[in-house]
């Protein structure tokens, strides 16, 4: 008769493959999410937020300078 040990490494090895074969679906799942392009509205959406974040930077930087020049 086997001795327990044997049953429970191979049922750690088979744990083991399937953690694997998980890791392996995560990742390949995570790699296309990642380089999928955006829809038109969403690249749409990040130009505005970028030139907003532009225009307040200009606005700021110009502020600060104006700032320096007057004192």
């Amino acid at each position: 008769m086997p001795r327990r040990e044997v049953y429970e490494q191979h049922k750690h090895e088979i744990e083991e493959e399937f953690a694997h074969h998980n890791l392996e679906r995560d990742m390949k799942a995570d790699y296309e999410a990642s380089t999928k392009i955006g829809t038109d509205e969403h690249v749409r959406r990040l130009r505005v937020q970028n030139r907003v974040l532009l225009v307040v930077l200009i606005l700021v930087v110009g502020g600060f300078s104006l700032a320096l020049g007057v004192f």
